[in-house]
């Protein structure tokens, strides 16, 4: 299965009068990753299911990967909420997850935070914690066997790298 990883785009920053949970994106951070998201789609990614942290800033940065994918062939995705990707973060959840699915799907893509993601890339890829550089707005691709949680990584990009592809 080729299983994504993103990175949520550029939020607003963190203030005491709003909770973590709920900071949305920047208006740069709309901006940029919708160029972003549509590089990407440049590339068509075999992606039929989006999954996002329930935290705000990943659930807004999912919806604007699905509007821009689903604008390249009109196939509706699947957006679904995954408390797995959320922080402190749960890749054994993940996993059964995306076991479920496997087979029915080309691929999934996973909407999350920093330092989870780096840190999966490395036990999937690597078969040890990992420490990369996902900037805001990263995507990182795995060819993901979903029956041992192993993988290969394809490809890690930053946001820029993709605005470069429209």
């Amino acid at each position: 299965m080729k299983f994504y990883l993103c990175r949520h785009a550029i939020a607003v920053a963190a203030t005491p009068n709003i909770s973590d949970a709920l900071r949305p994106l920047a208006p740069e951070g709309v901006r940029k990753f919708r160029r972003a998201a549509r590089g990407l789609a440049a590339l068509d990614p075999e992606i039929d299911w989006i999954l996002a942290s329930p935290l705000v800033r990943a659930k807004q940065t999912a919806e604007i990967l699905a509007e821009e994918l689903e604008g390249r062939d009109k196939t509706a995705l699947a957006l679904k909420l995954e408390p797995s990707l959320a922080p402190p973060g749960d890749i054994l959840a993940l996993l059964v997850r995306l076991r479920e699915m496997d087979g029915k799907i080309r691929g999934a893509i996973a909407v999350g935070h920093e330092p989870i993601l780096s840190s999966w890339i490395g036990q999937l890829c690597f078969g040890r914690t990992g420490n990369c550089e996902m900037k805001k707005g990263a995507v990182a691709a795995v060819e993901l066997d979903t029956k041992t949680g192993h993988g290969t990584l394809l490809f890690l990009l930053q946001p820029a790298h993709f605005r470069q592809f429209q």
